[in-house]
């Protein structure tokens, strides 16, 4: 088969029903299966994949020892095509107002919702402004959670039995400050991070990654303790002292300068994230977008997403 000369080929040259047909073939690998699923006869089906090949320039199928396969070509095409018809029935499930509109309940801690949950919450409210939320504030490694929650975002994991509790990823925890607490002389050594202010939260994770680290944190010159880990940050944005952070919690200021990473070292003290919601029937459409979006939005930041909102612990 000759290839389509054409460097460019505008998607509206394709009949949708070539692109049904061959996502049908394709994933029966049978043109009589995909036919009778169709309603169309097997010439009928047979003729919009040959029409399809010929515009692309390329064969999609290929017969060895009388059965239909996928060319590597034909693999490629039928994954895009799947992702696009699921994108495109995303869409107009979104349409239904009554599918998308009505309140989200959340739970989660203080320093999630303002570090990296918050802009995500925005965004989809931007995209769907008929979506509504109730946040509501969870202590970090609190075990039990409202009733009225949708999902909760929860700092240690909580023991609730009614709920699905899925480990989303551990927490890797930097040294970070405001630039210019460091004057412009680069952190050559961890134990040299004992000569700044050290700024705590009520968890107390200062004193365990020195311990990592086989040195005294108690030894620094100067503490300031907070309640919660997000007002340490906070004091480290000020140029307070030196925070100990997760680095999906501090990644956007870092990118925006406004904070910094004091030295290049990190270690996970054994706290994890865990996403807790419904059985995966009683979650509606709206709370598994919010749901989608947040996972989104951590891939981006790098976090190492250990499970999927489907597993289940």
């Amino acid at each position: 088969m000759k290839p389509n000369k054409s460097p460019y080929l505008d998607l509206r040259q394709i009949p949708l029903n070539a692109l049904l047909a061959f996502e049908a073939a394709g994933r029966h690998c049978h043109m009589r299966r995909a036919a009778q699923e169709m309603f169309v006869s097997h010439s009928a089906l047979s003729r919009h994949i040959k029409q399809l090949e010929a515009r692309l320039g390329t064969l999609l199928f290929e017969r060895k020892n009388n059965k239909l396969r996928l060319t590597a070509p034909g693999n490629r095409l039928l994954a895009s095509i799947q992702a696009a018809f699921s994108e495109l029935n995303k869409g107009i499930h979104s349409l239904d107002p009554n599918l998308v509109a009505g309140e989200v309940v959340i739970g989660t801690t203080a320093t999630i919702m303002l570090n990296w949950l918050l802009p995500v919450l925005a965004t989809v409210q931007q995209q769907y402004p008929e979506i509504s939320f109730d946040v509501q504030t969870l202590e970090p490694l609190q075990q039990y959670l409202p009733s009225n929650l949708d999902f909760a975002l929860c700092l240690g994991r909580p023991d609730d039995p009614s709920r699905v509790v899925t480990k989303l990823y551990d927490e890797y925890y930097l040294p970070v400050c405001n630039p210019t607490l460091l004057k412009g002389q680069p952190v050559q050594h961890v134990k040299d991070l004992l000569n700044y202010p050290l700024l705590h939260d009520g968890l107390g994770q200062w004193y365990k990654w020195f311990n990592h680290h086989g040195l005294d944190g108690h030894k620094s010159k100067q503490h300031t303790t907070f309640e919660y880990a997000f007002q340490a940050i906070e004091a480290a944005r000020l140029g307070m002292g030196m925070a100990l952070a997760d680095i999906v919690e501090v990644e956007d200021d870092i990118n925006q300068g406004k904070l910094m990473q004091a030295i290049d070292t990190a270690h996970t003290e054994g706290q994890s994230v865990y996403l807790a919601t419904h059985q995966d029937t009683q979650i509606n459409y709206r709370t598994q977008l919010v749901l989608n979006s947040i996972l989104e939005n951590l891939t981006k930041k790098g976090a190492k997403l250990e499970a999927s909102i489907n597993d289940k612990n």
